[in-house]
């Protein structure tokens, strides 16, 4: 027994021994400076990445509101390129418009029938809508030389056609009665055989003209497409202006002579510019403007 008490103290010490010599080489093995680090390894790896994670949510806030300032910015530019956009297919209209329009002056410039005649040139400027008794409605009037009985042309595709006649003259406009009405009537013959007959609107702007008392002997010679122009035996419209093509004919059963369907040569339902000519050996005197 006393042999066991005395074993009892020792293996208390031997322990704490142990333990001692642990501690001690733990201290050994750590030194001053490895103490102090800590520290900054947390400064390193704790701070560093709260730092990290602040840093990144401000630049993703800054990328946001940079990226919508610059959409903003876009859809300015994109507005400002509709509208110069927009000015600019405005601009190619008005371009194109007066293309057309020098286009019809040049057409205008070009007749060349009646060099010594007097010709005013004048602009549509209305239109009646019906089609029995149509007229129109020029800008010139007496006080730029329009005369009642003026005969009336244009030139449209190349071709100087007839357009009617003045019947009626006021002090700045003056109306025209166009060719296809049925109250007018001209002297007319075919070109190439020269054979005489009387021209007559029909009362429809889409509908062809009437040329009446061809002898029907010009049947044998008579051929679509052969032209029409003015005899100048009535002493209202100056001879040879064309007034249109012949299209369908047919012999007259109650007379000798043929029905024969003309085509104007203008198309009145585009014509804008018109000229009215001083006729000189018109029957109906000018005298003080008040026919």
């Amino acid at each position: 027994m006393k042999n066991n008490g005395f074993h009892r103290p020792s293996r208390t010490v031997h322990r704490k021994a142990a333990l001692f010599i642990l501690l001690s080489l733990s201290i050994l093995f750590v030194s001053t400076s490895t103490v102090f680090r800590v520290p900054d390894l947390f400064h390193g790896y704790v701070i560093g990445n709260i730092q990290k994670a602040f840093a990144a949510v401000s630049s993703f806030v800054s990328r946001t509101v940079g990226a919508v300032s610059e959409l903003r910015n876009i859809k300015k530019d994109y507005e400002a390129l509709l509208a110069k956009m927009q000015e600019y297919e405005l601009k190619e209209r008005e371009f194109t418009s007066l293309i057309e329009e020098n286009k019809r002056l040049k057409d205008l410039l070009g007749l060349t029938s009646f060099p010594d005649a007097k010709k005013i040139a004048a602009h549509i400027i209305a239109r009646d809508p019906g089609n029995t008794y149509s007229s129109f409605v020029i800008d010139k009037g007496y006080n730029e030389g329009i005369r009642k009985y003026m005969p009336v042309i244009a030139f449209q595709d190349g071709v100087e056609g007839l357009v009617g006649k003045i019947i009626d003259v006021k002090a700045s406009t003056s109306t025209l009665q166009p060719l296809y009405d049925q109250r007018f009537f001209a002297a007319a013959r075919l070109a190439k055989t020269r054979a005489e007959g009387l021209a007559n609107g029909r009362g429809f702007r889409d509908a062809p003209m009437t040329l009446l008392y061809i002898p029907k002997t010009e049947m044998d010679t008579l051929k679509q497409g052969d032209i029409v122009v003015t005899s100048g035996l009535d002493q209202v419209f100056p001879q040879d202006i064309i007034i249109g093509r012949v299209g369908s004919y047919q012999l007259n059963e109650f007379s000798s002579s043929l029905v024969i369907e003309v085509q104007p040569a203008i198309d009145l339902s585009r014509v804008e510019y018109v000229f009215a000519i001083e006729n000189q050996g018109a029957l109906t005197p000018y005298a003080g403007g008040k026919q």
